[in-house]
């Protein structure tokens, strides 16, 4: 018995109109090599976001000193709402 790559197995099914059997088609291999790469690479990353996120978290928890709480900047929200003139007419329904 000869080694004979999926390709030229699956092409020459295609050639002569034959079903072609799964293991010929199918992407690629799966096995606990596979499963442990994807879990050491998934494990690598959400260890990595973390570190990031750690590293950022000290910008999110200063305070600017100078943001809001002073007079001028609250008298625009103490205001009363205008009041409508007299003059004009309310809107067409």
């Amino acid at each position: 018995m000869t080694h004979q790559d999926p390709h030229s197995h699956s092409a020459d099914a295609v050639e002569h109109h034959a079903p072609i059997e799964a293991q010929y088609v199918r992407q690629g291999r799966g096995g606990k090599r596979i499963l442990w790469l994807l879990i050491v690479s998934g494990g690598a990353a959400a260890v990595l976001l973390l570190g990031m996120w750690l590293l950022s978290n000290g910008g999110f928890q200063t305070v600017n000193q100078d943001a809001g709480g002073t007079r001028e900047d609250v008298a625009p929200f103490d205001a009363p709402p205008p009041t409508p003139s007299p003059t004009s007419a309310p809107p067409a329904a």
